[in-house]
């Protein structure tokens, strides 16, 4: 049996959004702690997240500026 190495790259960036990935919680840097938190943030029972279409703009655009290339499936 042959193998085959596949390795993966994983980033992580901090995007300039106003509000957080997941709620309309304002995402401001040296805040008293747990001031920029709501039923969704603190991951409550029954609380929905909606995405913030900004900041999926901007890893879209982040994604495709980058030129990876990928192969085939077989």
């Amino acid at each position: 049996m042959a193998w085959e190495a596949v390795i993966g790259l994983e980033c992580h960036v901090q995007l300039k959004t106003r509000t957080k990935m997941f709620c309309g919680c304002p995402n401001r840097f040296g805040a008293e702690p747990n001031a920029n938190v709501c039923p969704v943030c603190l991951g409550l029972p029954g609380a929905l997240p909606r995405t913030n279409e900004r900041a999926l703009e901007y890893a879209l655009r982040g994604g495709r500026g980058q030129v990876v290339p990928s192969r085939a499936p077989r």
